[in-house]
């Protein structure tokens, strides 16, 4: 017996060592005050919803739609993102929002996808007008300051709400989701898109490439093709009728090209983080290195809110 435990248990450690290694991240205790909880019913179905209020809550609050990625919910994107949207979003007078998709996922634009909550084509855009409309009769909310901030699934959810929800967002940034090409996009675009539009790509992201191409979960559950990072860029200043060259720049301190699309029409900033990975900017939390490395700053999203401001 002692013979064989020394035979496995080194070929146990060769494999063992490299995945922990590549997949421990423990994730961080959510951040204070307590959120509010609130369930909404959408259609059949109940939905969880909670939200998080800035400690001094004034006239003309605006709100935030934070929008987790797939396989997760708003507890967990809240432990991730919390720390650093909330912070802003207390000097903004920002009421930050933590939706739960269904059954881990929200039902955005992209054909090829195949879990549940597409199948059975939950309407979530029917949903987070409902969470806003909730919070507009609850507190003193300014329509005009709704904006959707998405990871991967989130961030193409942030898109669907952009293209059939006229009017509702006033801005919009989508973390590692790109534009799903034609073949692949299942959504129209029904009215005037937000005024601010920031996409946050990285160059090295194994899940949502980067110059464009097929969306897997390394090599599982395809989601079908989307444009490059900078054709997504292109695709949307096309779409607010930005006819200017895009303008870029280096971002101060962290190794992110910033490119900007702007007009009368509106602005779209493109930050694209050298080496980043499928994972979030911010400082408080590291992904786990399977998904490619995490840029420990807040420099990226505040860069994004100053384009959504546009």
């Amino acid at each position: 017996m002692r013979r064989l435990l020394l035979r496995w248990v080194p070929m146990v450690l060769v494999f063992l060592l490299p995945a922990l290694y590549l997949l421990y991240a423990p994730l961080p205790s959510a951040p204070h005050p307590e959120a509010h909880r609130y369930q909404i019913q959408q259609a059949e179905l109940i939905r969880d919803v909670q939200w998080v209020l800035p400690p001094e809550l004034g006239a003309g609050a605006g709100i935030v739609l934070a929008l987790h990625p797939s396989q997760s919910d708003g507890d967990r994107l809240r432990a991730i993102i919390g720390p650093s949207l909330e912070s802003w979003a207390a000097e903004q007078n920002l009421i930050v929002v933590y939706p739960d998709g269904f059954e881990g996922h929200f039902n955005d634009c992209r054909k090829a996808a195949s879990y549940s909550a597409r199948t059975r084509n939950v309407d979530d855009v029917a949903f987070l007008r409902q969470v806003v409309e909730q919070l507009v009769q609850d507190y003193p909310v300014d329509r005009s300051r709704v904006y959707g901030v998405g990871f991967s699934n989130g961030g193409h959810m942030a898109m669907r709400l952009a293209w059939e929800a006229p009017g509702l967002l006033r801005g919009l940034t989508a973390i590692s989701a790109l534009v799903p090409t034609a073949e692949n996009l299942d959504c129209e675009l029904t009215g005037s898109l937000p005024a601010g539009i920031a996409l946050i790509a990285g160059t090295r992201d194994p899940i949502s490439p980067y110059r464009g191409g097929r969306v897997t979960l390394f090599g599982f559950g395809n989601r079908g093709n989307v444009l490059s990072a900078y054709a997504s860029g292109e695709w949307f200043a096309g779409a607010l009728g930005i006819e200017a060259a895009p303008q870029p720049a280096s971002l101060p301190g962290v190794p992110v090209m910033q490119t900007d699309w702007s007009g009368d029409q509106g602005c779209v900033r493109l930050l694209s983080i050298e080496g980043g990975g499928h994972t979030i900017p911010q400082a408080h939390y590291r992904y786990p290195r399977l998904f490619g490395a995490t840029l420990a700053s807040d420099a990226v999203l505040q860069a994004a809110w100053h384009a959504m401001q546009c």
